[in-house]
């Protein structure tokens, strides 16, 4: 429709400009002594619009001539700049598909504009990185350095990359380096912890990831292994001596002491260094929030001293779950350790009878060993060792399973 309508217009055009040349009686003289020249009015017109048009071309002309060599350098930069996109693009691509040296190469050809050299300069350092070519990683790294916009992702990338060297002092640098610049955010939040964690600084990572936590910059999976890892981190940082095992205990925050793990690595410290009183709160607190049937087990683990209490704790966790075969096995050693032989038995043989374990065939063991039947001791030890060896046979053929399933098909 447009193109009609101009079509039209153009038409229109021509016949008004046709009648005009015709209704046209007029001439142009021309004197240039000796001589004369007598046109028309038309003629000249037409001659007059013929001379600027070729006029226009011909500046046209000249002047494509002297821009041509710019235009043949902003044709080139085009070509570099497709060019080093395209590399970019590659590297990329190669480095999610994890072909390392495909990628450093396309980094490398990207090199030839400015903008994309410094990110390509990054994929190269990440690519070197993988195939674990140090020295070029940090050849990468310095091509990027002069590149500002860059200079975030540049210390992230390093101290993610130092992280997984396990130079947890290179990493925490750059770090540093990150916060002075006043950038923080959660992705370097999560690899200074991995660095606190490595480096043993115990406080330093429990108190990063309550803060990730809070933000949500962990899942809770990983947030509550984490705790566990620092907690005890900082239990065996105490060492073996009981004051400092007890102030680091009592140091630790509530909502960790609870936890199943840092319990039972608690009362295990504890226990070792004597302190059998303060080992059983630490595992009354946990069994209070959730029941384990580990820290069932190792609160029957004390000296005489405190047997006696222990056995009232566990008396009342049996009437509120009769019939546990850890808890009977539990208080069963409990009354070992006082020397309550028929309570022990009775206790002992029900636990058996309930769930039938090599722990209980042991702790029977004994009990006919204090009492002097030792026959009935041997039988009982030969009945755990049984046991611990098809217990030790199904773990195998189960893990042989595992990999099997994990084999490749042909």
């Amino acid at each position: 429709m447009k193109a009609l309508l101009w079509m039209l217009a153009l038409a229109a055009i021509a016949a008004a400009v046709a009648y005009l040349l015709q209704e046209n009686r007029g001439s142009v003289v021309a004197l240039v002594p000796p001589w004369r020249i007598d046109v028309s009015a038309n003629f000249f017109l037409l001659s007059f619009a013929l001379l600027l048009w070729v006029s226009f071309r011909a500046g046209r002309f000249v002047q494509r001539v002297r821009d041509f060599p710019e235009r043949v350098r902003a044709y080139r930069e085009r070509r570099s700049e497709l060019s080093a996109h395209r590399g970019l693009r590659e590297a990329l691509k190669a480095l999610f598909e994890g072909r390392f040296a495909r990628a450093e190469r396309a980094a490398q050809r990207a090199q030839s504009v400015a903008p994309i050299a410094s990110l390509a300069a990054l994929v190269g350092a990440r690519a070197a990185h993988r195939m674990q070519e140090y020295e070029r990683r940090d050849e990468w790294l310095e091509r990027a350095e002069h590149d500002a916009e860059l200079a975030t992702a540049r210390l992230v990338l390093g101290a993610e990359m130092a992280t997984e060297q396990r130079d947890n002092v290179g990493a925490l640098r750059a770090i540093s380096q990150l916060h002075g610049a006043g950038a923080r955010h959660i992705h370097a939040m999560r690899i200074a912890l991995i660095a606190h964690l490595q480096s043993g600084h115990w406080a330093e990572a429990l108190r990063m990831v309550r803060t990730l936590d809070k933000h949500r910059g962990l899942p809770a999976a990983a947030a509550l292994a984490y705790r566990v890892v620092a907690c005890r981190g900082l239990l065996r940082e105490a060492g073996p001596d009981g004051t400092s095992l007890l102030r680091a205990w009592r140091e630790t925050p509530a909502e960790d002491r609870i936890l199943g793990e840092v319990a039972l690595d608690a009362a295990r410290r504890l226990a070792a260094a004597g302190l059998y009183s303060e080992a059983g709160r630490a595992l009354e607190e946990s069994l209070a929030q959730q029941w384990e049937e580990r820290l069932v087990e190792e609160y029957g683990v004390c000296d005489a001293a405190v047997a006696r209490d222990r056995i009232l704790r566990a008396e009342a966790w049996l009437r509120e779950r009769p019939g546990d075969a850890t808890l009977l096995r539990t208080l069963g050693r409990l009354c070992l350790a006082q020397r309550l032989w028929g309570k022990a038995r009775s206790l002992l043989e029900e636990s058996q009878r309930r769930l039938p374990s090599p722990e209980t065939e042991l702790a029977l063991a004994r009990l006919a060993e204090e009492t002097g039947e030792e026959p009935v001791a041997a039988r009982h030890y030969r009945s755990a060792s049984l046991a611990l060896q098809a217990r030790q046979e199904e773990v195998l053929r189960r893990a042989a399973e595992r990999s099997f399933r994990r084999e490749p098909t042909i």
